[in-house]
């Protein structure tokens, strides 16, 4: 197939860009599909490079999960023909700086480093050392309902842990 028609171009064009692969690309025109490449890549010049799912991530050392939370939000939206996420140049140099967006502390708005769902490390340390303190007013009430149910539920273990913390804030004060 040296002589391809410029519509001939075109349809191959159009059906790539709708999300055929070059396969079935090939099985629609009786040409194998190295054929089809060779054709787009010299007949198509203009045509906009697109990389895999795997591929960005690994060049952007994020891990793919990252790249999944940004496609099912809705932040950015990579073309899938074939079955495979593919992200333009563009949409990979954008990439960086929604992630720096999203990655950061629900509390002070630090980024988080990997490993850490909501917060940074100074605001999960904080949270895991004064939980109470770090909840809403709803959560507050809604842990105060816990506790009047779970102390009537277990009164022994109750007066057990009160007597306990008595004991150790007494000893506080006199030291």
């Amino acid at each position: 197939m040296n002589r391809v028609s410029p519509a001939t171009v075109d349809l191959l064009v159009h059906e790539r860009d709708k999300g055929k692969s070059l396969r079935q690309l090939g099985r629609m025109f009786g040409i194998s599909h190295e054929g089809v490449r060779q054709i787009l890549a010299k007949h198509s010049p203009s045509r906009v490079k697109l990389l895999a799912e795997n591929t960005v991530a690994a060049r952007l050392g994020y891990p793919v999960a990252w790249l999944i939370q940004l496609r099912k939000e809705g932040i950015i939206n990579p073309k899938k023909p074939g079955g495979h996420w593919l992200y333009t140049e563009e949409q990979v140099r954008q990439i960086p700086s929604l992630i720096a967006q999203i990655r950061r502390c629900d509390r002070c708005g630090e980024p988080r480093p990997l490993g850490y769902r909501k917060f940074c490390r100074e605001c999960s340390q904080y949270r895991r050392k004064h939980y109470y303190r770090s909840l809403s007013l709803e959560e507050k009430a809604e842990y105060r309902e816990k506790s009047v149910v779970w102390r009537k539920a277990n009164p022994e273990k109750w007066k057990e842990i009160s007597s306990r913390a008595h004991r150790k804030s007494r000893a506080r004060v006199k030291a």
